[in-house]
């Protein structure tokens, strides 16, 4: 799970976040094994990743705040953010008594988030960082926000990532994913991600090539949906100065109305489309 790549050059976090993937990495493997009880494997590493996380999260902030780091203030709200998505799937689990299902969503969710937000934010500490400027169009924003991710998530090569006008891509097999966004607008983000594209993220992401595109690779897409649709909500926000967010990603079949515009990107690993209509004030 752990990649050099992710490496902040801070030794206490670094330390601690390889940690965090080693234990990630020993529940994808439960989940992975089929046909015995995991159930007291899975209270045990659910228990010992909310339990690290918090005390890690804690450590960081002390770190940050004993350098003056300026985005501490955001920093501190997504671990609080993050905190409160693992209560919710760690109830989740309990209710249901920890089956395959729900176990698989925690983890999908947790690795998803671990991995963009060390990525990303937490490359951040300790460095100076010019903001970048904010694209004007959909499509950069779009285009910049799917590269971004994919490359900081899974280790995709941004430079051949490219937006494509015509593409050769079937999407009868796909896992479509709708995200509302909400706020000062209205309108939704739809994601098109065709099954053998989900084969080689997940690969890039755990190690591995799924069978059949089952909980574990949906709760993945869920993720990778949420935080492609935050990204590009800020920028939204930023460049308009108004509200933007978004509600929980859902499976959806493919829209009969035609969206305002339809985005197609090569990844370099496969083709995948973003259908988008947005409602301004």
């Amino acid at each position: 799970m752990w990649k050099e790549s992710l490496r902040i050059g801070i030794d206490l976090i670094d330390e601690q976040h390889k940690i965090l993937f080693t234990k990630i990495g020993e529940l994808l493997n439960e989940i992975r094994d089929e046909g015995a009880d995991h159930t007291e494997k899975y209270m045990s590493l659910i228990e010992f990743l909310k339990n690290y996380t918090v005390q890690h999260f804690s450590e960081e902030e002390t770190y940050q705040q004993s350098i003056g780091y300026e985005g501490f203030p955001e920093h501190k709200k997504l671990h609080e953010k993050f905190i409160s998505m693992v209560l919710f799937y760690e109830k989740k689990a309990i209710a249901s008594d920890f089956t395959d299902k729900d176990v698989k969503e925690f983890t999908a969710m947790l690795l998803s988030w671990l991995l963009y937000h060390v990525a990303d934010a937490d490359q951040k500490i300790g460095k100076a960082v010019k903001p970048a400027e904010t694209p004007r169009g959909h499509n950069e924003i779009v285009c910049g926000s799917v590269y971004d991710v994919l490359h900081k998530m899974a280790g995709f090569d941004d430079r051949l990532m490219k937006q494509v006008n015509t593409h050769s891509e079937t999407f009868d097999e796909s896992l479509v994913v709708e995200v509302e966004l909400t706020g000062d607008i209205s309108g939704y983000l739809t994601y098109v991600y065709p099954y053998a594209f989900i084969k080689n993220l997940v690969y890039a992401i755990m190690n591995f090539i799924p069978e059949a595109i089952g909980d574990l690779e949906i709760s993945t897409f869920f993720e990778v949906s949420n935080i492609i649709s935050g990204t590009i909500c800020r920028q939204i926000a930023k460049q308009k100065k108004i509200v933007c967010d978004i509600k929980p990603p859902f499976i959806t079949q493919r829209m009969e109305v035609e969206p305002d515009e339809k985005i197609s990107v090569d990844t370099g690993q496969g083709i995948m489309e973003v259908d988008l209509a947005i409602t301004y004030p």
